[in-house]
C-alpha cells in the first residue's frame, strides 16, 4: 500500500473534506454559543474544543456506515471516540479516532501544528510505523507478506475568529526518546482545500 502523501490524500480525500466540513460546522457552533451568552473562547479553551469536537462528532455519525451499504471503502470508516487520559495528545475533549480499511486518523487540535512528546505507551504505539519511503531493497522478502498494518496518521486543525487556520495531515515515523519524528507534514488548507487555480 502507498504511503506518499499524494497517495493518502488521494485515497482519503472524501474523508478530509467531510472532517474539514465538520470541524468547520464545530468552530461556527463554538462561536455562536461564546456570542450568545457574552463568553470569552479563551477563558475556558477545553470549553471550545469539546464544542467543536461535539458537532464535529455529530456531523461525522452517518459515515460509521458498514461495507454493505454499496461497497464504497469511504463508507466503511468508523468513528470513534479518543480515549480521554493523556494518551488525548494534552488536548482534552478535542480528539477524534476515524478508521478506514487502510488507514487509522487520530484528529486532534494543535495551535502549533506539532505532534506532543511521545509521553505515554499509546503515543508510542501510534507514531511508531516504518516510513513511506523504503531505504533499502529486503532480498530476502517473504513472497506472501503478512496484511499490511493500517497507516497512522494525524490530522491537527487549529482555528481563529470562527475559521479554520490549520488543517494538516501528518503521517509519523516513529519517535526518538520522547521526540517525535515525522514521516511527512501537508498542509492540506493548500492542497486540498485551496487548491491553486
Amino acid at each position: 500500500m502507498e504511503h506518499s502523501p499524494a497517495a493518502v490524500t488521494a485515497r482519503l480525500r472524501p474523508l478530509l473534506l467531510e472532517v474539514h466540513r465538520a470541524l468547520s460546522a464545530g468552530v461556527t457552533v463554538s462561536a455562536a454559543i461564546h456570542a450568545a451568552h457574552g463568553w470569552n473562547p479563551s477563558a475556558d479553551r477545553h470549553l471550545d474544543h469539546q464544542l467543536v469536537r461535539r458537532e464535529a462528532m455529530e456531523r461525522l455519525k452517518p459515515w460509521g456506515a458498514t461495507p454493505e451499504d454499496d461497497g464504497d471503502p469511504w463508507l466503511t470508516s468508523r468513528l470513534e471516540f479518543a480515549d480521554t487520559s493523556t494518551d488525548n495528545l494534552g488536548l482534552p475533549m478535542s480528539g477524534l479516532l476515524l478508521r478506514t480499511p487502510t488507514d487509522v486518523l487520530r484528529v486532534w487540535r494543535s495551535d502549533d501544528g506539532e505532534l506532543p512528546a511521545a509521553a505515554t505507551e499509546g503515543l508510542r504505539a501510534f507514531y511508531r510505523q516504518s516510513p513511506s519511503r523504503q531505504l533499502q531493497l529486503d532480498l530476502d522478502a517473504d513472497p506472501e507478506p503478512p496484511r499490511p498494518a493500517p497507516g497512522h496518521l494525524a490530522l491537527l486543525w487549529a482555528d481563529a475568529g470562527a475559521v479554520l487556520t490549520r488543517f494538516d495531515l501528518v503521517r509519523p515515523g516513529g519517535h526518538v526518546g520522547r521526540r517525535v519524528q515525522v514521516d511527512w507534514h501537508v498542509d492540506l488548507l493548500e492542497r486540498l482545500i485551496r487548491p491553486a487555480a
